[in-house]
């Protein structure tokens, strides 16, 4: 007679400790992962709720992952049209309801995203995650350009997961209608108080373009005129100070060896990613100089006949850029190499990289399991 058919045992479960070291080391830049993981049981999703598990997964991974960019582009001239083009799956970010037509995204940073509308004309910050928004009055000095700047306001945040704390608004604009020639003037706005300060000012060769700035320690970078100057904003002094930038065109500012400002490129004849870095002379001074970096030939796609890629883009506080060209749009990391295609080609005049953690817990309103058929 056959012994009876014994069923394999089922293992044993995982003790809760080894669960949340496996759940710490889910990547953050597929918050899809994350998401799946707390469908699988209730225990699970209890740790991926848990306000100390979240602290610790942050700190682990350190910088916030990239959900995707906001872009400004008009279509058939009818006005623009700055849909958010995700890089993840799971992504909680799509256009604002706004109670106004046109509208321009200005900047991106900790979590927020700073909008210009035109009619109406006001600001909006915007936190894509939470979904709040508060509304800002333009300020009243003349101005033919601008640009604008968010970040946040807390004293000695780690800006890992900046969403209900204080804001600043930084407001540029160049006047070049004023008594004594062109000048650019700056205000800044508190959300701790509630009002902008009175605006400095500077006088300028070139206007301001309406491009995202980049934050270096305490000051902010504005570009003037097709990267023909730089406007560098002091945050503690308040104080404008115009910068020249090596002449080459097509470079975009970013943060250096050591929180430096340098520059990077792409060549106009031979497609190498160049950086400019500030180099001291023996005369005391100093001068900006060229440095390559690597060949694109071998990392992207060849483009097409007659065209060449350009950095649109840079992730703030990292050595990623994003290139643009006919194949479409990349992020380059310039320490590893890695490369990812991002979106499709377009004529982009500005981009603007969405980082945050996008955590199961932040979901408001829907169960994760819709989040998912999304």
């Amino acid at each position: 007679m056959a012994p009876p058919h014994r069923h394999p045992r089922s293992p044993p479960p995982l003790l809760p400790e080894l669960v949340e070291e496996i759940l710490l080391r889910v990547p953050p830049d597929e918050p899809a992962h994350l998401f799946r993981a707390a469908l699988v049981c209730k225990p699970w999703r209890r740790i991926l709720s848990d306000r100390g598990f979240l602290y610790r997964y942050r700190t682990f991974h350190r910088t916030p992952p990239l959900l995707g960019y906001l872009h400004n582009l008009y279509a058939n001239g009818t006005g623009p049209i700055p849909p958010f083009v995700p890089t993840s799956a799971a992504t909680p970010l799509s256009a604002p309801v706004l109670d106004c037509g046109m509208w321009w995204a200005l900047d991106c940073r900790h979590g927020r995203v700073l909008i210009h509308t035109f009619n109406p004309q006001y600001l909006i910050v915007w936190d894509p995650i939470t979904g709040e928004q508060k509304h800002l009055s333009v300020p009243s000095y003349p101005h033919n350009y601008y640009a604008g700047a968010v970040l946040c306001a807390t004293d000695d945040c780690d800006h890992l997961d900046c969403h209900c704390g204080p804001f600043l608004v930084v407001f540029v604009g160049t006047n070049e209608e004023a008594d004594d020639g062109p000048l650019a003037w700056a205000s800044m706005y508190s959300s701790k108080t509630g009002v902008w300060s009175a605006p400095i000012d500077i006088d300028v060769d070139y206007y301001i373009e309406t491009k995202p700035s980049l934050l270096i320690k305490d000051a902010l970078y504005f570009t003037l005129e097709h990267g023909i100057s730089i406007l560098k904003y002091d945050l503690g002094k308040q104080v404008l100070t115009e910068i020249e930038p090596p002449r080459v065109f097509g470079s975009i500012a970013m943060e250096v060896e050591d929180g430096a400002l340098g520059f990077v490129v792409v060549g106009e004849l031979d497609n190498c990613i160049y950086k400019w870095l500030w180099q001291p002379t023996a005369s005391g001074t100093g001068r900006w100089a060229q440095h390559m970096v690597m060949e694109l030939e071998t990392l992207l796609p060849r483009p097409a006949p007659h065209t060449s890629y350009e950095v649109i883009s840079l992730v703030e506080g990292t050595d990623t850029i994003f290139i643009s060209g006919s194949t479409g749009v990349f992020t380059l990391d310039l320490m590893s190499r890695k490369v990812k295609k991002v979106g499709d080609s377009a004529p982009y005049y500005v981009i603007l990289p969405y980082l945050s953690f996008y955590t199961p817990d932040l979901v408001k309103g829907r169960t994760v399991s819709t989040m998912m058929m999304q």
